[in-house]
């Protein structure tokens, strides 16, 4: 996510921008995961479709709602730290920059998130089955 930021939102690539936004990405997710249940309103999500759990497509569309959630927060924070903390931005133009920014930057950054999301699944449920058994 912190390289498809650099490249969209046309920041030079480093070592200091990707640590930055890697950083805030991981934050963001790890706060938002403490307070907003976005995967049982996920599972709600897709129940409303009568997909069986554990099918294909109970899990393409139970990955919308949490992508919608973490998607917004990492887009709003880090277009506007890239923005706001960019001397070469004047101050006059940084708001309605910054709301451009996000409109463009919304869809491509949930698509990127939807899919990472499935790839995150996936590793996360290995390395615990992993320590659990």
């Amino acid at each position: 996510m912190a390289i498809f930021i650099i490249i969209l939102n046309k920041l030079q690539f480093n070592w200091v921008n990707l640590f930055e936004l890697t950083a805030e990405v991981n934050l963001i997710v790890f706060i938002v995961s403490m307070f907003v249940p976005y995967n049982a309103w996920g599972n709600w999500f897709a129940g409303l479709f009568h997909f069986r759990k554990g099918t294909i497509a109970f899990k393409l569309v139970q990955g919308i709602i949490p992508s919608i959630f973490l998607n917004s927060f990492n887009t709003f924070i880090c277009t506007g730290t890239s923005i706001f903390y960019n001397a070469e931005i004047s101050k006059s133009v940084r708001m309605s920059v910054y709301i451009s920014s996000c409109e463009k930057a919304w869809i491509p950054c949930f698509i990127v998130s939807y899919i990472a999301s499935f790839a995150a699944v996936w590793l996360g449920s290995r390395v615990a089955k992993r320590y659990v058994e």
